[in-house]
């Protein structure tokens, strides 16, 4: 999404309010990947935002000193709450490389944005078809996150989307057939990514955060490993759980009939992520009978391609194959 020049190797993190993820990859192609995993401190992150800075930056400079990747280029996720995503239609004359240009000239004109100084990037799957996606996040939100990762002695050169990164993972690995439509659900411990994927275009896009008041999952370093206990009740967590379920049927039935007419609807629903709920998630889902085909990536689905990689890291895998794998944009 975001991108400046940077150095050595590349490193994809992934941080949000109960774990730090850091994959390794040398720019060499080849099977030496890392995955480092770190507990994210109580309170130094809530609601995907950063609220101790000073901790939280003392503490990411111990993980990037033990872990070794100091002055490393790193790709991150912009924060999910942050992220917005428009339809756009463009004049015929306007190329796909001009398309970025287009926007910040028609913003606050024909192109609204419920912020200022935006950072934003533009998703054009058919080029020539004067229709493009625009995605946009508040510059502070993304630069928060890119001032710290540089203070702490890493080369930030990247910030892209969670739902984006989960798109390019399941391209890799020739997962989408043409013509179909495809919701991608990535469950976190904090909330839930939405998205609709269909032909090479993202129809659809929402993040729904969790109640906390309904209990939330904590992190937890036991030996090289992180787990996760559920603070609160798992009744009311699991209800918790039940109702998004709900509000994905709600999200296809605006797609099917607000978005397409009645003509196209969601056919298969791949479902993956962190969550220690994944089965019970699984079986809500199943239980549906107006829900179509349900897909979930478990743990071994993806260390098939990925050794010593698990569902939680799908996203993060995506991050680090791009450039990889063609994309409008990219």
């Amino acid at each position: 999404m975001f991108r400046k020049r940077g150095s050595r190797q590349i490193v994809s993190m992934d941080l949000h309010e109960t774990v730090l993820r850091a994959l390794v990859r040398p720019r060499e192609d080849g099977d030496d990947w890392l995955l480092y995993e770190a507990a994210v401190p109580p309170g130094y992150v809530e609601d995907d935002h950063i609220k101790d800075e000073i901790g939280y930056f003392n503490w990411m400079k111990e993980q990037v000193a033990s872990w070794g990747i100091k002055r490393d280029q790193v790709r991150y996720f912009v924060p999910d709450s942050a992220v917005m995503m428009k339809a756009i239609e463009h004049p015929e004359d306007v190329k796909t490389e001009d398309l970025k240009g287009y926007v910040q000239m028609e913003l606050g004109r024909s192109i609204q944005l419920p912020f200022e100084n935006p950072l934003l990037d533009v998703y054009d799957p058919t080029p020539g078809d004067q229709k493009a996606t625009l995605f946009a996040a508040p510059a502070e939100e993304v630069m928060r996150f890119a001032n710290i990762l540089d203070d702490a002695g890493l080369d930030p050169v990247i910030a892209d989307l969670r739902a984006l990164s989960a798109i390019r993972y399941f391209t890799k690995r020739d997962y989408f057939k043409t013509d179909k439509s495809y919701l991608l659900v990535e469950w976190l411990m904090t909330g839930v990514v939405v998205t609709i994927y269909r032909d090479g275009e993202v129809e659809f896009l929402r993040y729904q955060p969790f109640e906390k008041e309904n209990g939330v999952y904590s992190s937890y370093a036991e030996g090289d490993d992180i787990k996760f206990r559920l603070d609160g009740d798992v009744e009311a967590y699991r209800y918790q759980l039940a109702e998004q379920v709900t509000e994905l049927e709600r999200m296809m039935t605006f797609y099917r009939f607000s978005i397409h007419k009645g003509d196209i609807a969601v056919e298969e629903i791949v479902s993956f992520g962190e969550s220690p709920e994944l089965d019970y998630i699984d079986g809500l889902l199943r239980e549906n009978l107006s829900f179509p085909q349900v897909t979930t990536v478990r743990d071994e689905d993806v260390r098939k391609f990925y050794n010593g990689f698990g569902s939680s890291d799908v996203s993060l895998i995506g991050l680090a194959l791009k450039g990889d794998v063609h994309e409008s944009g990219n």
